[in-house]
């Protein structure tokens, strides 16, 4: 029972960060900021979602993490190609 406790207020926390780091992506100032922050935020969702399968017993939830995590890693990828494409423009 302790555990889950603990896990609810892990899922809060991560939630209010989450919030928190929502000011940058929209925010800016610059472009390096807002992806840093949108990364950020996927990686957050990432985490609550494992904490949520773990809370409710459903663990195929963490194969649609894992998901989500690779593909924040490609949409990163990405990014930073177009950007520094057009940072030698």
């Amino acid at each position: 029972m302790a555990q889950e406790g603990i896990l609810v207020s892990a899922f809060y926390v991560l939630v209010f960060t989450t919030m928190l780091v929502t000011y940058r992506v929209l925010r800016g100032p610059t472009l390096p900021d807002r992806i840093v922050g949108l990364n950020t935020i996927t990686t957050k969702v990432v985490v609550v979602i494992a904490v949520v399968s773990v809370i409710r017993g459903e663990y195929y939830l963490v194969d649609l993490a894992i998901v989500l995590l690779m593909v924040n890693a490609v949409g990163g990828l990405i990014l930073v190609k177009y950007m520094e494409r057009r940072s030698y423009d």
